[in-house]
């Protein structure tokens, strides 16, 4: 596996040679095409030297000789050109290459069928006056047959060599000092991930001028503080824990102990003290084991649709003995006709354990409210209100494992309640609040709209 420094260095080397190789080949294919206007301008300037002269000829004689017109060309003519001339029937008068006369053979064995090569290069018409007097096919035989061109091509040539060389060195020197700063910085972040992983929980983690690492670096110090707090609070959950667990078990073990020594009689009163203990113990493992599984990416739910007005109603018969034994006033609502989809049996518990909340907390004569509508966004909201208020830390840490406000640990209450009631709507999606408004204490649960399912389906 390469490292992050080798992968630079070869990523940016291979982007120079890229560059410069398109570089390049722009470079020569400028320097072919100047050559090729080069070569068609220099003929264009032969054609109108030669023209009137060639006329000229024509004129005075009547007739376009070859011998004629080999002693008027020739002085315009240099080593590097080629001078044809051709009847108006462009059969060849006159065929001077490098100004020397040619035969018509020797021109064919270099360039092919004359028919071809004037087909392929159109030559240009001399007239005289508006008569057409003949052909004439001018042009350079090499570009580098002049010392200045081939100058000024070597030139070019050393200056683009120099500068290859000049620009590999900058991009090794560049990609060695981006890599290694990239490289050092990549090294610190994993080993400070590393320290976060062995168990180090006081690192102080490296930033610099890098936005992405600067994010990494962030969110290493997100998750060191999140670590922090979870293990805080387990170190927390599990000292509740074991504090709950073994305050009934001492209870029921010194009571078991003094009936077994004679010291305390096995009355009945005693032995349903001694139950109800070991229920306490009973419900808080079952709640535990209920989060616990709740909490589980494994964990599924069974999606059906659900009837406002039914749920409505099953929940309103489940509390009434409750409510009326603690003489509460109490209203169960629904707002919106509007099914909504999610697993009855989790919703039905995580509502009952809003409402034994509130029933708990609420004094006598106290009220209770339970109302279904739907919020601007068609989402069910399911609300649970009841007479009284939170602290506010009560209301930072109310959904905590284990946590009740007042710290009595006396009621009977396992203090995961609320915890499970979370655990559940998180399974849906959903959200849950609680805020203190007018005298009540609220608590909102909202389930989102989810389309496209079928009864009975699993999320």
């Amino acid at each position: 596996m390469k490292k992050i420094f080798a992968k630079l260095f070869l990523g940016n080397l291979i982007a120079t040679f890229a560059v410069l190789v398109m570089m390049s080949s722009i470079f020569v294919i400028a320097i072919k095409t100047s050559i090729s206007h080069w070569n068609r301008d220099e003929a264009t300037d032969i054609i109108n030297l030669l023209s009137p002269v060639i006329s000229k000829v024509y004129r005075l004689t009547g007739t376009l000789e070859p011998s004629t017109l080999e002693a008027a060309v020739l002085p315009y003519t240099t080593d590097s050109l080629y001078v044809y001339i051709f009847d108006v029937n462009k059969k060849p008068i006159l065929l001077l290459n490098k100004g020397q006369h040619i035969s018509q053979r020797k021109v064919e064995e270099q360039l092919g069928s004359l028919n071809s090569f004037l087909s392929l290069n159109v030559p240009a018409t001399i007239k005289d006056n508006d008569k057409i007097i003949c052909y004439l096919s001018v042009n350079s035989q090499d570009f580098l047959t002049y010392k200045a061109n081939r100058q000024f091509i070597s030139t070019m040539r050393n200056s683009i060599s120099a500068g290859c060389v000049t620009a590999i060195l900058i991009a090794l020197g560049l990609s060695v000092l981006i890599s290694s700063s990239f490289s050092k910085q990549t090294e610190s972040l994993v080993k400070e991930i590393t320290a976060l992983g062995n168990g180090k929980r006081n690192i102080k983690f490296t930033h610099s001028n890098t936005a992405e690492f600067d994010m990494i670096a962030s969110s290493e110090e997100k998750l060191q503080t999140q670590l922090l707090k979870e293990e805080s609070l387990r170190r927390q959950w599990m000292l509740d824990v074991s504090h709950d667990l073994r305050t009934p078990v001492t209870a029921v073990k010194v009571q078991l102990e003094a009936i077994s020594d004679g010291v305390l009689p096995a009355t009945k009163q005693r032995v349903n003290s001694l139950l109800i203990e070991l229920n306490h113990i009973e419900r808080l493992v079952n709640n535990l084991h209920d989060l616990s599984r709740y909490e589980s990416p494994e964990m599924k739910i069974n999606i059906v649709t659900i009837q406002p007005k039914e749920f409505t109603e099953m929940m309103k018969e489940e509390f009434s003995v409750l409510i009326a034994q603690k003489n509460l006033k109490s209203s169960f609502t629904s707002k919106t006709t509007q099914s909504f989809c999610a697993d009855e049996f989790l919703l039905q518990r995580c509502i009952s354990n809003l409402l034994q909340n509130a029933v708990k907390y609420t004094n006598e004569k106290g009220k209770i409210y339970f109302n279904i509508a739907d919020d601007e966004k068609k989402h069910t909201v399911i609300s649970v209100r009841n007479t009284g208020s939170l602290s506010d830390e009560s209301l930072q840490h109310v959904f905590d494992r284990l946590y009740r406000g007042d710290k009595s640990r006396t009621d009977g209450g396992s203090g995961l309640g609320l915890s499970i009631a979370k655990a559940i709507v998180d399974l849906h999606h959903g959200t849950i609040s609680v805020k203190n408004e007018r005298g009540y204490v609220c608590f909102n649960v909202t389930i989102p709209v989810i389309k496209g399912i079928s009864k009975n389906s699993l999320l």
